[in-house]
């Protein structure tokens, strides 16, 4: 294998976690594969440079064998008398922390990250959506629109779900929004005259003032997902398809919701 990715590794490591992992001649390793590295603890060994000296160790005493190398590198850093606890890792450098510096935050676990990082930045995102949705959803229930409160309801959920899936680093489950399935959010997103009995939406002013709102809620979902490809990206590969793939299901959802509208589906 040519490029190393996080998904491979963590195959890999399914059964056990090895202290090293050697990079083959012509060897690439994404940036969130070496990441992963990182976060288990496993030195990443380039060709031609020797892995470090150490001794094997079994799953179970792994965790307490990595805490007092830890310990003991702590202890050469400091004065005598001086005594601190490890409590966080840089992702970048592998770099120790008794306390979280102002400008880094926790990406998974302790490891941390700087607070510009891509995968904070999305965070921030998302959590500003829910925000944008919330108020949404509270000016349609001012105004009755029960059904556009449920749907509105069903995307802050979807929301929520993405950003936890993302800081938990799981896989997002798949599942059908508005109640309906990729083609058939496709189909009625691509063909309103045939589902709303009226053509494509292009806002303008004049328009009934909930339709413009929903627009800002779809081009604000559009921005996250813009946020999100940066943030998965790499060089050779992209990460947490499956978020990428939610988002863009989620700008259609909002777009139906705006015909609907239109159409007086929600009155």
């Amino acid at each position: 294998m040519k490029v190393i990715t996080e998904s491979f590794l963590r195959e890999s490591f399914r059964t056990s976690v090895p202290e090293a992992f050697r990079l083959e001649e012509g060897q690439i390793i994404t940036p969130s594969a070496a990441q992963f590295l990182g976060e288990k603890q496993v030195a990443l060994v380039r060709f031609g440079e020797k892995a470090p000296a150490s001794s094997p160790r079994s799953e179970e005493g792994k965790a307490g064998a990595d805490a007092a190398e830890a310990e003991a590198k702590t202890s050469q850093e400091t004065p005598p008398g001086y005594e601190t606890r490890t409590r966080y890792r840089s992702a970048s450098d592998g770099g120790l922390f008794e306390k979280k510096p102002e400008h880094m935050t926790q990406l998974h676990g302790k490891l941390l990250v700087p607070k510009d990082h891509p995968r904070i930045y999305l965070r921030g995102k998302l959590d500003s959506l829910q925000s944008f949705t919330l108020l949404l959803q509270h000016g349609a229930d001012q105004q009755g629109l029960t059904g556009l409160v449920e749907d509105l309801g069903e995307i802050l959920s979807w929301e929520r779900e993405i950003l936890k899936a993302e800081v938990l680093d799981q896989p997002l489950e798949q599942a059908t929004i508005l109640g309906l399935t990729d083609p058939e959010l496709r189909e009625r997103s691509h063909n309103p005259k045939k589902f709303f009995k009226t053509g494509h939406i292009l806002p303008a002013l004049g328009m009934d003032l909930m339709i413009l709102r929903l627009n800002k809620l779809r081009s604000e979902v559009r921005e996250v997902e813009l946020a999100a490809v940066k943030a998965f990206k790499g060089e050779f590969q992209v990460e947490k398809t499956d978020i990428l793939q939610a988002l863009n299901r989620m700008s259609s959802a909002v777009y139906i919701m705006m015909l609907k509208f239109k159409a007086g589906l929600y009155k």
